[in-house]
C-alpha cells in the first residue's frame, strides 16, 4: 500500500515550500558571510571563496525547488530529484572539509585573534614582504572581537552544528521534492489543493 503523507511534518506543498524559502536565507546568508569573513576561519587559498560559492549555490537550488513547488511543475522538481543526491554528497564532503580546516588550522585564528584581528593569511601566506604588524595595518580587513571573545573551541562547536543541521535540513528538503515528483507522478491529472497540498 502506498503512503502519500509518511514522514511528512508539515503540509507537503506548502511546508516545503516554507522550508526552501528559510534554506534561501540562511545559504545565501552564510555564502555572505564565508565571502566577507571566512579567510579569518578559512585560510588555506581560496578556501573561503568555495565554501561560500557552494552555499550561494545551495540557496539558488532552494530558490528552484520554491519556484517549482509553486508552480506544481514536474519538470523542475523531476530536475531538482536528479541534481540533489549530487549536492548533497558534496555537502557532506564540504561538511568533512570545513571542520577538519577548521579544527586542524585553528592556531591561525588564534593569531589573528592575539594580532589585533588582522588576517593570518595576509601576514604569512605568500611571504609578504611588506607585512608591517598591527597596529599599522588599519585599513586592512579586521575579525570582530566577538568571535575572538567567543573562543575557538566553543566557535568550532557552532559550526559544527550549524553545518549538521544544515545537512540534515538539506536532506529533509530533498525528501520533500522527491515526495511531491512522485505525487505528481501518481495523480498527473488532478491539480486541485487537496491533492497538492
Amino acid at each position: 500500500m502506498w503512503c502519500d503523507n509518511c514522514l511528512c511534518l508539515f503540509p507537503l506543498r506548502a511546508g516545503a515550500m516554507v522550508l526552501g524559502t528559510i534554506m534561501a536565507l540562511y545559504e545565501i546568508g552564510g555564502g555572505i558571510f564565508l565571502f566577507k569573513l571566512g579567510d579569518f576561519f578559512f585560510t588555506l587559498l581560496h578556501e573561503a571563496e568555495i565554501y561560500g560559492g557552494y552555499a550561494m549555490a545551495q540557496g539558488s537550488l532552494a530558490i528552484i525547488g520554491v519556484i517549482a513547488l509553486s508552480f506544481r511543475s514536474y519538470l523542475f522538481s523531476r530536475l531538482l530529484v536528479v541534481v540533489y543526491p549530487i549536492i548533497i554528497l558534496l555537502g557532506a564532503v564540504r561538511a568533512g572539509v570545513m571542520l577538519w580546516s577548521l579544527h586542524h588550522y585553528s592556531y591561525r585564528i588564534v593569531w589573528s585573534c592575539n594580532n589585533g584581528g588582522v588576517k593570518w593569511i595576509d601576514a604569512f601566506e605568500n611571504n609578504n614582504p611588506y607585512y608591517v604588524p598591527p597596529p599599522a595595518l588599519y585599513d586592512n580587513p579586521r575579525l570582530p572581537n566577538g568571535f575572538c571573545e567567543v573562543g575557538v573551541e566553543r566557535l568550532f562547536n557552532f559550526f559544527s552544528l550549524f553545518i549538521v543541521i544544515d545537512f540534515v535540513i538539506m536532506c529533509y528538503f530533498y525528501f520533500l521534492i522527491w515526495r511531491f515528483n512522485v505525487r505528481l507522478q501518481h495523480y498527473p491529472l488532478q491539480k486541485g489543493d487537496f491533492v497538492y497540498p
